[in-house]
């Protein structure tokens, strides 16, 4: 009876209860047979991940489309030959999507070896080398952050090789396996207080994507001055390194030119960005670059300014736990995610952090009310791994056209935006249930 007593008592206790009820419904040879499930879906996702991006490729029958790394090997081979990095990009400004080379100088330099190469070993060489950023990286993600009692191999090559945003960098030669492995080491530094490297891994990958520079409001707010100070060496390197290799013409070229056109509104339906939804809201930019609208860059100036004031603001230099802290680096990743003018689908890879952290602190009954972060995390899950690749892979540009004209339009357009709903949704929670007093310390 007292027994009784203590687990209804325990079940009427948020949070608590949430995690009693559910370790019930899991008996032990349902755990068993869970996890049965997840080693054969990881052994089948690792076979047909290496069919396709190892064995494939060494025999020349590799499926890909690798358009993005079509635009690398030419801004390689424009440094090569003295040529401009940037021809590409400028003459297909329009209509959206923009196509060519858009990254720093210093990063078309880097990639010289490509042109090098002989063309089927050089994109061979590329693929492997994104497909090692995806494994480790993940690795590292799911090693960091997920409960050591979990099956954290199993699960890390689960969503290396089959969830939707990471893979597609690997059939499209994108860039942004790199990125995501640098953020992965960045939330390895961030966790273990190695502030030398941390700021080194966020300015490299700040030197690739831009908007990871945005990570700094982390190191600012902690007091991690030397973090701060590497981030810094390190993207003057970077813009050095440029100006040194390319001139500072390039330099220049790149910031009066290329910024500027990534910096436009626009509502294209890879963009899941705050401002590329808003955009679809208003029917506004998704085909073809049009005249900037005063309401929309209002409101997303407004957003990104409350999204870094809310991690500003959750983040403190006072010591907490480790799912704690690695939730205030998922958070960040979020803003990082909403407040850009481009987050193109396939950034969302670093969305693999955010959902690990929220594994993480459900798994610890570190949060009072975990049944919000719960939904809005498998919200973010099948609307990011699922439904974008579906709804997203089943359009063209010609059907877009097409589509204007009708009733469906604007429905399709806001069906789009369910990563970037999601995306929001989730940061708002977490935000919410990370500055409630947590169960280990409201008694």
């Amino acid at each position: 009876m007292v027994e009784r007593l203590g687990v209804a008592v325990e079940a009427s206790v948020p949070g608590r209860g949430f995690r009693t009820l559910s370790e019930r419904l899991r008996p032990p040879a349902l755990r068993r047979h869970g996890l049965l499930l997840i080693r054969v879906a990881a052994i089948a996702a690792t076979v047909g991940g290496l069919i396709d991006f190892v064995l494939t490729p060494l025999q020349g029958r590799f499926a890909g489309e690798f358009e993005d790394y079509k635009d690398y090997l030419a801004a390689a081979q424009a440094v090569a030959h003295h040529g401009d990095i940037y021809a590409t990009f400028l003459d297909h400004v329009q209509p959206i999507p923009v196509q060519g080379f858009d990254y720093p100088p210093v990063v078309a330099w880097l990639l010289q070896p490509l042109a090098a190469l002989p063309s089927s070993t050089a994109a061979t060489t590329w693929l492997l080398l994104l497909l090692a950023c995806t494994v480790a990286g993940t690795a590292i993600i799911a090693f960091e952050l997920l409960p050591a009692t979990w099956p954290r191999l199993e699960l890390a090559a689960v969503f290396a090789f089959l969830y939707a945003p990471v893979t597609y960098n690997l059939w499209h030669g994108q860039m942004s396996a790199v990125v995501y492995l640098f953020l992965a080491l960045a939330l390895r530094s961030w966790l273990r207080g190695k502030q030398l490297s941390l700021g080194v891994y966020i300015g490299i990958a700040a030197l690739i994507k831009i908007a990871p520079v945005m990570l700094i409001v982390l190191l600012l707010r902690r007091r991690w001055w030397a973090a701060c100070a590497s981030l810094a060496v390190t993207l003057a390197i970077g813009v050095g390194g440029g100006i040194l290799t390319l001139g500072a013409g390039t330099l220049r070229e790149y910031v009066t030119r290329v910024l500027p056109v990534l910096g436009q509104q626009n509502g294209w339906i890879y963009n899941q960005s705050a401002t590329g939804a808003l955009n679809r809201l208003t029917g506004h930019s998704v085909l073809a670059f049009q005249p900037p609208s005063i309401v929309l860059t209002i409101a997303t100036v407004a957003i990104a300014v409350a999204a870094v004031a809310a991690v500003a603001w959750l983040v403190r230099p006072s010591e907490v736990s480790r799912d704690v802290r690695g939730a205030q680096f998922a958070v960040a990743i979020l803003a990082m995610l909403l407040a850009g003018t481009v987050t193109w689908f396939w950034h969302l890879g670093a969305l693999l952090i955010v959902l690990a952290s929220v594994a993480a602190l459900v798994a610890g009954g570190t949060i009072r009310r975990p049944r919000a972060v719960v939904i809005a995390g498998l919200a973010a899950l099948v609307a990011t791994g699922l439904l974008a690749p579906l709804v997203i892979g089943s359009v063209s540009m010609s059907g877009l056209i097409a589509l204007r004209h009708t009733g469906l339009w604007w429905p399709v357009l806001q069906l789009i935006s369910a990563p970037a709903v999601t995306i929001a949704a989730l940061f708002v929670v977490l935000v919410v249930e990370l500055r409630r007093p947590s169960r280990r310390t409201a008694g």
